[in-house]
């Protein structure tokens, strides 16, 4: 295989080709192999200017050569951590004669398809941990999941601060006010394929009387409603819901209880649920906010509630199919975390 000519010898190349008097089109691309669009430019303009010199381009010129800008995208790989001041400093340093600023740094590492975020906290799994994650999902990948009943605690707080806003570049950013000690309710939830089942808020500690209680009250008859007789109910590993006395109620009361793999948050669809109701809460607590309007505990309470009651079901639906997917993915991963 030839080795790829570069654009200065392949316009030699035509050059000479064209003064040897090969000057038609389809000609020079049987010889060549290069696109008759670009042969009929270059042509054109040989018989304008009897030369192939290429026309400088207008504007700024570029301050990183392609060579450079490689150089860029592997130390921006490299050292994923590092400040757009930090690559700068070590750019600069690399070609002394770049004199690069850190704006210019920012805009190529945009240009090359990088972006900023800060890391999501995962849990550290051992070995032993991805091999029963692996086996897990060995003995559940041709699991229906459809009557498969998702659950588990979260908490939400008052005055989160994770919603974009716009603002015109020169002006003042936006602030938004919150408080040293903002208030926090706990919520626990399920539900399947059919919607949602069971819902409960408290802002006590969680302890297992108090999550037996919130069984009894917010599943079993909501799911024998929804599910008839056949159905399985998902939790994870928390000593809580293993104390011999919730075992001993799950027994008697749910046809089936799910076994579960050990710090597997990233395998239950009830996560994105709870970044859905999360930040639909938000938007709401906001736009009182926006509007004059207090936001009091009951209040806030009160928009959780309706949140979580106006979730469809279809999303439900479409969470508990991403299961299979979830399950194939661990597979191929080899147990370790996976991106859901």
């Amino acid at each position: 295989m030839q080795p790829k000519l570069t654009l200065k010898k392949r316009r030699e190349l035509v050059k000479s080709l064209w003064n040897n008097k090969t000057q038609n089109v389809k000609e020079l691309h049987k010889i060549t192999k290069f696109p008759e669009r670009t042969l009929y430019r270059w042509t054109s303009q040989l018989k304008k200017t009897k030369d192939l010199k290429q026309n400088r381009r207008p504007g700024r010129p570029k301050r990183l050569s392609p060579k450079k800008l490689r150089h860029l995208g592997q130390l921006a790989h490299s050292r994923a951590g590092a400040t757009s001041f930090e690559i700068t400093d070590s750019l600069n340093n690399t070609y002394p004669e770049l004199n690069i600023a850190p704006r210019t740094v920012r805009e190529n590492l945009w240009k090359l398809g990088y972006r900023v975020c800060i890391p999501k906290r995962t849990p550290f799994l051992t070995p032993i941990a991805k091999e029963r994650r692996v086996a897990w999902a060995k003995a559940h990948k041709r699991k229906n999941w459809k009557d498969t009943i998702f659950s588990d605690e979260t908490s939400i707080q008052m005055f989160r601060n994770t919603t974009l806003v716009r603002y015109k570049e020169g002006e003042e950013k936006p602030t938004r006010g919150v408080v040293k000690h903002p208030f926090k309710v706990h919520v626990w939830g399920a539900f399947c394929s059919q919607g949602i089942v069971g819902f409960h808020m408290f802002t006590e500690n969680m302890n297992g009387e108090l999550y037996r209680e919130i069984l009894t009250n917010n599943l079993f008859n909501q799911a024998y409603q929804l599910l008839g007789e056949s159905w399985t109910f998902q939790q994870d590993n928390d000593p809580k819901h293993k104390a011999r006395l919730t075992v001993s109620l799950l027994e008697n009361q749910c046809p089936a209880v799910l076994d579960w793999p050990s710090y597997s948050p990233d395998l239950n669809p009830i996560e994105n649920l709870w970044a859905i109701l999360k930040k639909r809460v938000e938007k709401k607590v906001n736009k009182r906010i926006s509007e004059k309007k207090s936001v009091m505990q009951s209040v806030f309470m009160e928009i959780i509630k309706e949140e979580w009651l106006n979730i469809d079901q279809n999303l439900c639906l479409n969470l508990v199919d991403s299961m299979k997917r979830r399950v194939k993915l661990v597979i191929e991963r080899n147990g370790n975390i996976i991106q859901y």
